[in-house]
């Protein structure tokens, strides 16, 4: 989670220092491309995401499970149709998409952690170390023949 921080608010830095790309055709691919993806990928889906997660669950709580589902499932259609794209633009085996079932209820809230973490340091404006990894130097020499 620290390496997942240190990149998440990277990236907001880095989409904060270079605001000026956003939608500039004069920026070509940048300014057109990687900075509306960086947005909607990185910060607007990631942002809002939890909360159909916390609507269909409090929607269940108080017994209208039934009328949340059908927006739910829209949503979890879209999010599984994004990873099949990727799949197939990558040409992944598609067996591996039943990841999405514990990476959709585990590891993307420990990410949603990261995220609003992040955000809340950079509304804060804090410094952020970037804490430099100790190197060991203790890899084992391979034997060449």
């Amino acid at each position: 989670m620290k390496q997942r921080f240190r990149w998440t608010y990277g990236i907001m830095q880095m989409f904060w220092k270079q605001k000026q790309t956003f939608l500039n055709p004069k920026y070509k691919g940048l300014g057109l491309w990687a900075m509306p993806n960086i947005l909607l990928f990185q910060y607007i889906i990631p942002f809002f995401s939890p909360l159909a997660d916390l609507i269909m669950f409090f929607g269940i709580l108080s017994g209208n499970g039934d009328k949340i589902f059908t927006y739910y499932l829209i949503f979890l259609l879209v999010d599984a149709s994004l990873a099949l794209t990727g799949f197939i633009l990558q040409r992944e085996k598609l067996t591996s998409l039943l990841y999405i079932i514990p990476q959709r209820f585990g590891y993307r809230w420990l990410m949603y952690i990261v995220l609003f973490k992040s955000l809340r340091k950079a509304l804060k404006d804090e410094i952020q170390s970037w804490e430099l990894l100790k190197r060991t130097g203790n890899v084992k020499e391979i034997a060449t023949s």
